[in-house]
């Protein structure tokens, strides 16, 4: 790292440590039974609980809060809300404390046209998928290829979970590659390469609207734009760097991330291929890997498994003894689903009949998916911890990267 990319990166942390200090001194801290009465907008779907509606929205210091409304509300994907209640706080089963509102005065106000739009194309794909496959099928289909889970259900949620491959249902790094690889050498055949990648940027943002805007596809996403905003302008940024200024961008924003397991998670797994995921390339691992036909798949699963070990441990308490094992098994289908899928998803709106073919062709994978989830996740062998302490975290961290300071030493 020279000396100029030294002092950049010391002055981005200098202003990210000025912002979290402004953040936290000024957010407004909530009492239980407190009146609230603020405006959010709906980033996912309501999920359906027995005879109510759950909805998610973020309270006007960024903490996130579950509003409990009737069977009977009509809220969807993009709907901009005005809330009054009163916050409630509730324990869950892991210690974890949430903010709850149950059944509030809530007033719909008027949506941007584009997020609106945005969001009937998100209603139609839903319906083309729920209407062609099973309700198991459609959620795991729709989770891979847009990370849409609300209509997922809460059972097998809780497998994915078990067996360590909630992931592949989280629009991610590998989605947003492939929405922009796609994008980019389809408009380079009719328009200039600037031209190409900047619409190919602007699709990535499509994508990531319709997806959700979770912290792993918002992370996801800047980095590609960063990459073709790169290509744009001829100068080729590394990886690294890129992830670095996506997590200062989305911090800067959103201070609060900073203990949001899902972007912890996300922004950990991704350093952790690539960082730990090269190791796997040299000596005497690499003809193995090459030469096996999962190699590639199990490589990439344990490098973001060890990354996020302690991260896993610290919120869950509990890790899957199979998840390695599983993820060999069931990853290889995640790329053949997203293209089967996407393809399907966006035939489906000039033909029904078609679409509905192409998703048609994914059952083949999505039962092998769902029967090898519900094997080992009725029969997973889990270590269960109830704690963590920073300090064995920390230390962890650091026998990490002193390995990987080692095996680059060596290799030299």
């Amino acid at each position: 790292m020279n000396r100029k990319i030294l002092i950049f990166c010391l002055i981005l942390i200098i202003i990210l440590v000025a912002r979290f200090v402004f953040f936290y001194q000024n957010r407004e801290v909530y009492q239980d039974k407190q009146q609230v009465n603020f405006q959010t907008k709906i980033l996912s779907e309501p999920q359906v609980v027995v005879s109510r509606q759950s909805l998610s929205a973020n309270l006007p210091n960024g903490e996130r809060v579950y509003v409990t409304v009737s069977i009977d509300s009509s809220f969807n994907y993009g709907d901009d809300l005005n809330i009054s209640g009163t916050l409630k706080k509730s324990l869950l089963k892991d210690g974890r404390s949430i903010w709850t509102i149950s059944y509030p005065k809530i007033e719909v106000r008027e949506s941007w046209f584009a997020l609106k739009f945005i969001s009937s194309i998100r209603q139609k794909i839903i319906s083309l998928f729920e209407r062609t496959l099973s309700q198991t099928s459609s959620s795991l289909l729709l989770g891979i290829v847009f990370g849409i889970k609300e209509q997922m259900s809460s059972d097998f949620l809780r497998e994915l979970r078990i067996v360590g491959v909630l992931h592949v249902i989280a629009a991610s790094g590998m989605n947003v590659v492939m929405v922009g690889g796609f994008l980019s050498a389809l408009f380079s055949f009719f328009l200039k390469r600037q031209i190409a990648l900047t619409l190919s940027i602007l699709g990535i943002i499509f994508y990531a609207v319709l997806a959700g805007l979770e912290p792993s596809i918002i992370r996801a996403s800047i980095m590609g734009g960063l990459v073709f905003t790169s290509q744009i302008l001829g100068r080729q940024n590394s990886a690294p760097y890129a992830l670095g200024l996506s997590a200062f961008l989305m911090l800067f924003v959103s201070p609060i991330l900073i203990s949001d397991v899902g972007f912890q998670l996300s922004f950990v797994a991704t350093a952790g291929l690539l960082y730990i995921r090269p190791v796997f390339d040299r000596g005497r691992l690499k003809p193995l890997i090459e030469k096996s036909i999962v190699g590639e798949d199990i490589a990439t699963t344990i490098s973001a498994q060890i990354a996020t070990f302690p991260i896993l441990l610290a919120n869950f308490g509990a890790y899957s003894l199979w998840s390695i094992l599983v993820n060999a098994l069931v990853l290889w289908t995640v790329p053949i689903l997203m293209i089967l899928g996407g393809i399907g998803a966006v035939v489906g709106f000039f033909s029904v009949f078609l679409g509905e073919i192409f998703i048609f062709l994914c059952l083949p994978f999505l039962l092998y998916f769902e029967k090898i989830v519900s094997i080992f996740g009725k029969n997973s062998a889990l270590l269960n911890l109830q704690s963590v302490p920073w300090q064995i975290s920390v230390g962890y961290y650091s026998i990490i990267l002193a390995l990987i300071f080692f095996v680059r030493a060596k290799n030299r």
